[in-house]
């Protein structure tokens, strides 16, 4: 699309990007399906799940969440969506410690972290996030569970859905996520239970449907391009991409979104079909009767 120029800006993260859209200093975006605010957010599509990585020095012998109690945690910048999710699990399991919580960004965490400055810390990112790929390197990191209390005899996938349906009744647009077997270089060994959050490209309200509605259909019918320059598009599918999205959806995406869907005349064919009929019909009789009516006082007046 030659006459569609996008300028790409760096930002703070999803708070700062939704800040932009409202105050009508950005048309597109990235943010956290969880966002706070945003009147004039609409929806496009979501991309990909953002996992919450709980990264911990193996000598601080973290296995749950509780084992965070007095321990020093990285909770992600200030303002952030890991932040923000972060406080609101901790505090969900009980085990909030505002004096022994560092708020700093994704690579000062990771400093901290490998420093020994931290016991743990939180990271929102895609799977596969090239920083985290990294930072497993060091056997002194591991990556351990987002849960309370994790059973070794249950598959991951039942924990993190177990776990994050209680979290959700006070954290609403989070899902069951799971780090997979060898992610990371050969790490995890074995699936480990999270959580996560929707990445969704977002615009504001008053860009022109067909614009929206062109971008839509880029993202879908180029998948496959995509998908080999991020592959976090391979996992980007239609369905998916319009359930349970936080912001209600623009007129373009919609439009792209309801093109298979059947017109009104031909869901509804047969009934306006019976319709016509009737009305015919009963043309039809009230004309016979006008006719019969007419005859009949002629043959009076005869």
């Amino acid at each position: 699309h030659p006459d569609l120029i996008i300028e790409l800006r760096t930002s703070a993260g999803s708070r700062d990007n939704i800040a932009r859209l409202d105050g009508s200093q950005a048309q597109l975006a990235l943010v956290q399906n969880d966002a706070l605010h945003g009147e004039s957010v609409r929806s496009i599509a979501a991309l990909y799940p953002e996992v919450l990585h709980l990264l911990c020095r193996t000598n601080a012998g973290i296995r749950s969440l509780h084992d965070l109690s007095s321990k020093r945690v990285g909770i992600g910048a200030a303002g952030s969506g890991t932040e923000q999710i972060a406080t609101n699990l901790l505090a969900f399991a009980n085990v909030a410690d505002e004096a022994n919580q560092t708020r700093a960004s994704f690579s000062a965490s990771l400093k901290q972290l490998r420093a020994g400055e931290l016991d743990a810390a939180f990271f929102l990112a895609g799977l596969g996030t090239p920083a985290i790929d990294e930072a497993l390197t060091d056997p002194q990191l591991a990556l351990a569970p987002i849960h309370v209390n994790p059973r070794g005899d249950a598959p991951a996938e039942i924990q993190a859905r177990t776990f994050t349906k209680g979290f959700r009744v006070r954290y609403p647009h989070v899902s069951p996520q799971t780090i997979p077997l060898m992610t990371y270089n050969g790490r995890p060994t074995a699936p480990v239970p999270s959580m996560g959050v929707q990445a969704v490209l977002v615009c504001q309200k008053n860009v022109d449907a067909d614009i929206i509605e062109r971008i839509t259909r880029t993202l879908f019918e180029q998948r496959a391009v995509l998908s080999q320059k991020e592959p976090a598009f391979s996992s980007l599918k239609e369905e998916a991409a319009q359930a349970d999205l936080q912001f209600p959806p623009h007129a373009g995406a919609e439009n792209y979104y309801l093109r298979n869907e059947p017109s009104f005349l031909r869901t509804n064919a047969e009934l306006i079909a019976l319709a016509i009929t009737m009305i015919l019909l009963v043309w039809s009789v009230l004309t016979w009767t006008r006719r019969w009516y007419e005859q009949r006082r002629k043959n009076q007046i005869d």
